[in-house]
């Protein structure tokens, strides 16, 4: 018998022998009779918070912090999942810019300023707030800078012939 049985069975119990026994009389062992019912509260469980599939507009810019330049970045997802794509010159954590593409879209970040270097976040369930994915996390980020000088295209999913590599990188 686990602890939670134990423990219900002991309440029910105690709750037959108190409410039983009144004044001095004794307790008849015999049938319970409707006038000392015993009530018991069974501890139930919450349920399950719902699996949340959140996600952001496509080519909104949902984070912007310098864009005054005149580069440009083509983003084409060829992938089902969703990105957000940060454009940075140093810390990912602070960028540029950060914009979402849709599974199977394309976007367009404009006023990219000086070398910069491409970060992407995929996931489920984008949090506007705090511009996260909640599960299926997974960070990394185009090895090689970019000038911003130049337009770019990315294109986010593995192609044979690519000329541009990615590493796995911790959270940001």
């Amino acid at each position: 018998m686990s602890n939670r049985q134990w423990y219900a069975v002991s309440a029910i119990a105690v709750a037959l022998l108190v409410g039983g026994c009144e004044s001095g009389r004794s307790v008849d062992a015999g049938p319970a009779s409707n006038s000392s019912k015993a009530t018991t509260t069974v501890p139930t469980t919450t349920p399950a918070a719902p699996v949340l599939n959140r996600r952001g507009e496509n080519g909104a810019v949902v984070q912007q912090d310098g864009l005054v330049g005149a580069g440009k970045l083509d983003i084409v997802n060829g992938n089902s999942d969703d990105f957000a794509v940060v454009v940075t010159n140093g810390d990912p954590k602070k960028p540029q810019a950060t914009i979402y593409v849709q599974g199977n879209s394309n976007a367009t970040l404009t006023g990219i300023d000086g070398t910069y270097y491409v970060y992407l976040k995929t996931g489920k369930d984008w949090d506007e707030a705090t511009l996260a994915f909640t599960r299926e996390r997974e960070f990394q980020k185009f090895d090689d800078p970019f000038d911003g000088d130049s337009d770019w295209e990315i294109t986010l999913q593995p192609s044979i012939g690519g000329n541009a590599s990615t590493s796995d990188v911790p959270s940001f």
